[in-house]
């Protein structure tokens, strides 16, 4: 009888340590995002709107001068993003998909949240525990950089800051 309830107990134990295994496996495969969606989208990524559009509607360029305007010598397809102070987190990672900066908004933020800011700052949007997007201040970015060399230039690498922001725009060639 005390064998019987021995060979009962490790069976228990057996059962509940693999099932353990089971679910933090899970949840490390369920929380880090794909390697797909880290990947850069592109200009070919389809988004609901390019920053094109984004140039004639609220610049009021031609379409044919809003595709060419990143062709020009010193741009390098980028475009400047626009981070002002009231802009919050949320709103910056839709924008970003919404563009087609990004394939993914909850890979994004995984990205986000997993570079190293070297650079924090008070005037700043929170990212995480210990990340910060600077304020008032522009980003060069593109379709062509990943969700990591994306997060790291939000983190780390602001080619401006602004002391006023009259038109509130959120990209400028």
């Amino acid at each position: 009888m005390v064998k019987k309830t021995s060979k009962n107990r490790l069976v228990v134990l057996f059962t509940f340590v693999s099932l353990l295994i089971l679910v933090v496996f899970g949840y490390l495969k369920v929380s880090k995002p794909s390697e797909e969606n880290l990947k850069a989208p592109g200009k070919e990524w389809n988004s609901p709107k390019k920053v094109e559009d984004y140039f004639v509607e609220r610049l009021r360029m031609t379409p044919q001068e809003a595709q060419e305007i990143r062709n020009k010598p010193g741009v390098d397809g980028t475009v400047d993003l626009r981070v002002n102070i009231n802009v919050i987190l949320d709103a910056l990672i839709g924008n970003l998909y919404y563009y087609g900066f990004i394939r993914d908004e909850k890979s994004f933020r995984y990205a986000l949240e997993n570079t190293k800011d070297t650079t924090p700052s008070d005037k700043a949007i929170k990212v995480g525990k210990e990340g910060t997007i600077d304020t008032n201040a522009e980003y060069r970015i593109s379709e062509n950089m990943t969700a990591w060399e994306l997060a790291d230039i939000l983190l780390n690498k602001p080619a401006g800051h602004f002391t006023f922001d009259e038109y509130s725009y959120f990209f400028m060639p």
